[in-house]
């Protein structure tokens, strides 16, 4: 079968954009077709950026709200009031101007994943790095993404001859970046867990959901405590909370977040998430808030550099199985919010329309703080494509998108499903 003319032209805008870009071309094949040239490369030039601000969930039961926002303002940071919610506060990421730096200085690029923690201040480790110029110890350098676009400007803490020889270290102490994203989590209050810092996709996803006291909670979630920490605020730390993390790292940061918030109403896992719940566990649950590992692709700087349209749609089945197998371990009708980091339909609307094929599972309408929020249109569902029209009062009715270009942040996807038991 001989490709058609549209075809050909997205092959070859694909290689000039993987030249650019070293994305994968079978991704970039994916994006030209479902969001047309134009949307691709706004994203593509979009999700490089640093993010606008960061959200900040004040722990009312700990510290009042305005406190909170003057230690903020004495510190020298711009805080606003959330423009969504009243327990939040919106703590500005300060741009700056980096063209003054000769291109004659040394180069180190560095990879996909690093570019956004060293375009707000992170130092260069030796993982980060793609390829270097030249260096010696004590020099400044420029560091620079994979289109060569300067991130950061820095003294070398080694010579570039020791780097292939040196595990992961510190190779560059940035001194001036692309932005500027202030320290708050080593303010006192952060450590005595008076605030968190969620991305706009958790934070919406928790305020979509309703509770009762009789609420037995499962959080699966890639994060570090931060939502688990906020569902228990929000009820008051008298309903139990489990929280399950898929690997030895997680359950280090988990359990350092629940020291911080000295939190005993979450217990916390150590479980794949698709095996707890294959393990038909004792205990029952009511309420899921679904946070599966998914392709980010919302999450600046980008993805992961070796995501795929095989490996996306991998992703998008194993979530599938995840929430097909949810019946197992759920209690009654079972609430369930789902999100990802995700602006692929794959990952989104698909995984909402597999859901709602089967018998036990039924969207569910969000809540009134929601809705009032689409009513406004501050947030909305996005128009699908033609073959998830069929579900378009589902989606409206039951979901959110967040697109990271218009919210200068991350943006992300989320849904509401009920559950019953499966006959």
């Amino acid at each position: 079968m001989k490709p058609t003319e549209s075809q050909d032209e997205n092959n070859l805008l694909s290689a000039d954009l993987m030249k650019k870009f070293q994305y994968s071309a079978s991704l970039l094949n994916h994006w030209l077709e479902v969001f047309d040239l134009s949307k691709t490369l706004e994203l593509l030039d979009g999700l490089r950026s640093p993010y606008n601000s960061m959200w900040v969930q004040v722990n009312i039961r700990k510290i009042d709200y305005y406190s909170l926002f003057d230690i903020f303002e004495e510190k020298g940071y711009i805080a606003r009031k959330h423009p969504f919610f009243d327990d939040f506060i919106e703590v500005e990421v300060q741009k700056k101007e980096l063209s003054g730096y000769s291109r004659d200085l040394p180069i180190i690029r560095v990879d996909h994943e690093s570019t956004t923690n060293i375009a707000l201040g992170r130092d260069v480790q030796t993982a980060n790095i793609m390829n270097h110029d030249e260096f010696d110890s004590g020099e400044t350098v420029c560091i620079a993404d994979y289109v060569n676009n300067i991130l950061a400007v820095g003294k070398t803490q080694v010579k570039s001859s020791e780097i292939t020889r040196l595990t992961q270290k510190a190779v560059v102490k940035v001194s001036s970046s692309l932005a500027y994203a202030p320290p708050i989590t080593e303010l006192r209050e952060y450590r005595r867990g008076f605030f968190s810092i969620m991305s706009p996709t958790q934070a919406v996803g928790v305020k979509s959901m309703e509770f009762d006291s009789k609420e037995n909670i499962l959080v699966m979630s890639t994060d570090k405590g931060d939502v688990a920490n906020y569902i228990s605020e929000i009820t008051n730390y008298k309903i139990p909370i489990t929280v399950l993390a898929a690997n030895e790292m997680q359950v280090k940061a988990l359990r350092k977040n629940v020291d911080r918030t000295k939190n005993k109403a979450i217990r916390i896992l150590h479980r794949p998430f698709l095996t707890f719940v294959r393990e038909i566990p004792e205990i029952k649950y009511t309420s899921f808030f679904i946070e599966p590992q998914n392709s980010r692709t919302a999450v600046i700087p980008v993805f992961s550099s070796n995501l795929g349209i095989d490996r996306l749609q991998q992703f998008s089945e194993n979530q599938q199985k995840l929430i097909g197998e949810l019946y197992r371990c759920s209690h009654g009708k079972a609430s369930i919010t789902y999100i990802t980091h995700s602006i692929d339909y794959l990952e989104n609307e698909e995984v909402f329309q597999n859901t709602l094929s089967k018998a036990y599972l039924d969207n569910q309408e969000l809540p009134e703080t929601i809705r009032k929020l689409k009513k406004s249109k501050t947030i909305e569902s996005r128009t699908p494509p033609e073959n998830y029209k069929e579900i378009e009062k589902e989606l409206d009715k039951s979901t959110v998108y967040l697109d990271p270009l218009t919210t200068n942040n991350t943006g992300g996807f989320i849904a509401k499903f009920s559950l019953k038991p499966k006959e």
